[in-house]
């Protein structure tokens, strides 16, 4: 026996993590860098959202394919095709020069994303023993909640010291790299299985719904809601698009989704709770990086050594989560983990332009703690009570809400910042001018200030009027985080409503499957 024989199950889960690991990073690696993004690219912080949104949305359309992928062209042809679009996205996107090409370049890259990561899984399921697969799942789930904890400090340590291009150029050497091992040492896994048809019908209506859905929730306040042809043109095709998505999938033989799984009690309210904390969860990835450069004006580095404590937490919180939920009620520690987001999204509305940085650091660590408690106990009761054919469906369908809810989080948040934002700032310096009473004794105190430190007599006023104006408009950007942090902290609470009505039967646990 060869070493490779020897050591392969060793082999293949270094192989697969590498393009699992490297697709998972690009999910947070982007947000500390959009500030940047936003300057070199022209654009503002609604036409940003879509780096984010195009990348969720895509990643969401790609996973339910890879089934079908599979049976066709067996599970190494479709991690090494996922690799090679992934890869292809990659160094486009560092050549993207406006946001039009970004946003394009990244739905192509979150397609790769949505074949590698849940194919990757597959793979280290078949070639780990039977008493093994725990192991495989763990060394997987380890591997995927590491990755978006570095994302945050490595893509502000490249971004100072390269620029924010290198964010995606970075995944070339380790792309190919992984492309070659997977060509050259991967066994042919997958073959010989039941060739499953493709509901190319279904499959169209739903990225219709899904990307009609997308568009009008966040188009919707710019563009007035039913008062623009536009949005209303988008709802009607939703609507239309998701009532025939339904009667197909009820009618076809092998359905895109299996829409049966919603008579389980269990696994509709744990979609639920998956929609509602990922609204939660992907709206705060998108607001921190913000929050800290563009208001706090910290550099891109030590905002990313900000928000890595927190990272970090979530992957040990993840691990203790999964033990917690094996020996107790996995309902008790979903509670736990959802009731510590709604309060510490909370305390980030506390957030404002004084806020100290180890405050920052805390809040943000406890509110990550809170998210670590949600994914395991969340799995294990959705999963829990599906026959073994039909776990990976519904694991797949939760990914699939996780990702879609994370682009009407960040669509919201983005919304919420923008619209408060101008209503805070016209709102605030309508009373500032030299000659409100009210004011009057700062103006004086300003302009003191000025003409100490040697301003000529004859713009002082004019000074005085810009630096009170500059900081009013500061102040309306705090307000507006504070507002999107109460909004982010409602969606928990949602959550929590259908927690209470959730119901846990002990038993032999299905293994999580996380795509």
């Amino acid at each position: 026996m060869g070493v490779i024989e020897r050591y392969y199950k060793w082999i293949t889960a270094t192989v697969v993590m590498m393009g699992t690991f490297m697709a998972l990073l690009d999910t947070t690696i982007v947000d500390i860098t959009l500030p940047r993004m936003m300057a070199e690219l022209n654009t503002d912080t609604t036409g940003i959202q879509w780096v984010v949104i195009s990348y969720l949305t895509a990643s969401a359309i790609g996973m339910t394919a890879v089934g079908w992928l599979g049976s066709r062209i067996n599970h190494k042809n479709t991690y090494i095709l996922g690799l090679i679009i992934f890869i292809t996205a990659s160094a486009l996107c560092g050549q993207a020069q406006n946001n039009e090409q970004m946003t394009l370049f990244r739905l192509i890259q979150g397609i790769g994303e949505g074949i590698v990561v849940p194919i990757s899984m597959t793979i280290l399921y078949e070639v780990f023993p039977e008493d093994e697969r725990g192991l495989a799942m763990g060394i997987y789930g380890l591997g995927a909640s590491f990755a978006p904890a570095l994302g945050p400090t490595l893509g502000g340590y490249i971004t100072e010291h390269l620029s924010w291009r290198w964010i995606f150029y970075i995944n070339l050497p380790v792309g190919i790299l992984a492309l070659f091992l997977s060509v050259y040492v991967l066994k042919r896994h997958g073959e010989g299985q039941r060739k499953w048809s493709f509901d190319t019908i279904g499959f169209l209506l739903m990225s219709t719904m899904f990307s009609s859905l997308i568009i009008f929730t966040t188009k919707g306040q710019e563009k007035e809601w039913f008062a623009s042809d536009f949005i209303v043109l988008m709802v009607a095709i939703f609507v239309i698009s998701t009532v025939l998505f339904i009667l197909r999938e009820l009618i076809v033989h092998e359905p895109v989704v299996d829409l049966s799984l919603f008579r389980n009690r269990n696994f509709s309210l744990s979609i639920l709770v998956m929609v509602f904390f990922s609204m939660n969860l992907y709206g705060t990835y998108f607001l921190m990086p913000l929050y800290l450069q563009n208001l706090k004006l910290y550099p891109t580095l030590l905002s990313g050594k900000i928000l890595l404590p927190g990272a970090l937490l979530t992957s040990l919180a993840i691990i203790i989560g999964g033990v917690l939920s094996d020996r107790y009620n996995p309902k008790y520690i979903l509670t736990l983990g959802i009731v510590m987001m709604t309060v510490f999204t909370y305390r980030l509305s506390t957030f404002d332009l004084h806020t100290q940085k180890m405050t920052i650091i805390y809040d943000f660590a406890l509110w990550n703690i809170g998210l670590g408690f949600v994914f395991p106990p969340a799995t294990v009761l959705a999963l829990a009570g599906l026959s073994g054919d039909r776990v990976n469906m519904g694991s797949s369908l939760m990914n699939v809400s996780r990702l879609i809810a994370g682009s009407i989080g960040t669509s919201i948040a983005t919304t919420v910042l923008v619209r408060r934002e101008e209503l805070f700032t016209e709102e605030l310096l309508r009373g500032i001018h030299p000659g409100n009473i009210a004011i009057y004794p700062a103006f004086e105190k300003i302009s003191h200030f000025l003409l100490m430190r040697g301003a000529l007599p004859g713009r002082i006023e004019d000074q005085t009027l810009s630096l009170v104006e500059g900081y009013t408009k500061a102040l309306a950007v705090s307000y507006a985080f504070k507002s999107c942090y109460i909004w982010m902290a409602s969606f928990p609470l949602v959550a929590l409503f259908f927690i209470y009505f959730l119901r846990h039967k002990p038993g032999k646990k299905p293994l999580p499957q996380i795509h």
